[in-house]
């Protein structure tokens, strides 16, 4: 699907708000692909989520828990069903969780929300593989719940669990309230609790492969968080991957999955090779 220059830029600045992308979801085809809405995880509000799936039962594909960002303060599953069905229409099938937000919750809490959804999903005894996914401040709730074992060991579930980690413009590093005092009120002032949110100070030799995209451009999380990331998986000599995008910032990185807009970046077709490489081999297409 070709869409204007104008168009483009519209649905990409769409990404900057709270409100549903429902332009880009209907380009994408996303209602066609949801089979189930506000699927409760927990007993809160919040806790809920949406599923997508092939049109087809697709045994071989993998499934997808993606958390989506908004710098813990925002965000609505609904706003992402572009991603659910970007991959559904490759044959996986994809939860997308809401979760509890600042100020109603602080770290660790959102954390504890998502690591129930992928609880939930556990409890389905699908043995397809699992893979998490996050972008942005959903890229850091992804990769503590990949590297720390204790949020999903108090649910009885380990890491292990996950197959792979994919990680979108997530701030592993570099973004404490010592380096910018405006994530204080979500992480704290304590210092031991602030280490606590980092990724990268989680990383062993079991952590799972991890691919690590992000935008050369992006200013909002900048690239030496991949960076770090990256150095500190091969220090453990963890398998990882990683594609920096030139002339890509933080929201185009994440809107180049939707089936309209993936001549922006080759993000959708990076994350297709990379989990199906080595870890499940769909049918559908």
């Amino acid at each position: 699907m070709k869409l204007s220059k104008l168009t483009v830029t519209g649905l990409v600045a769409c990404l900057t708000g709270c409100s549903p992308l429902d332009a880009l979801n209907f380009a994408s085809g996303s209602a066609k692909h949801r089979f189930a809405e506000d699927v409760a995880y927990g007993e809160l509000p919040r806790q809920t989520l949406d599923l997508y799936a092939p049109a087809e039962a697709n045994p071989n594909g993998c499934r997808i828990v993606f958390v989506y960002g908004g710098n813990w303060r925002q965000g609505d599953k609904r706003d992402y069903g572009f991603v659910g069905a970007a991959f559904a229409r490759r044959g996986h099938e994809v939860a997308i969780p809401d979760y509890r937000l600042y100020p109603e919750v602080t770290f660790p809490e959102f954390v504890h929300d998502i690591a129930r959804s992928i609880h939930w999903y556990q409890q389905r005894n699908d043995k397809r593989p699992l893979i998490l996914m996050g972008h942005s401040a959903g890229g850091l709730i992804a990769a503590l719940l990949s590297y720390d074992a204790s949020y999903l060991n108090a649910l009885g579930e380990t890491p292990q669990h996950i197959t792979a980690l994919v990680t979108l413009a997530g701030p592993h590093d570099y973004f404490l309230p010592t380096d910018d005092p405006q994530w204080s009120a979500i992480f704290g002032e304590d210092a031991e609790r602030q280490l606590r949110a980092l990724p990268v100070r989680h990383v062993t030799a079991e952590a799972p492969q991890t691919l690590i995209l992000h935008g050369a451009d992006d200013d909002l999380v900048t690239p030496r968080s991949a960076r770090s990331l990256a150095d500190t998986l091969s220090a453990h000599g963890v398998a990882h991957h990683v594609h920096l995008y030139p002339d890509i910032g933080h929201r185009k990185l994440v809107a180049s999955i939707a089936t309209p807009l993936q001549f922006l970046a080759p993000t959708f077709d990076d994350v297709v090779r990379f989990i199906e490489r080595d870890i499940c081999n769909p049918t559908s297409k």
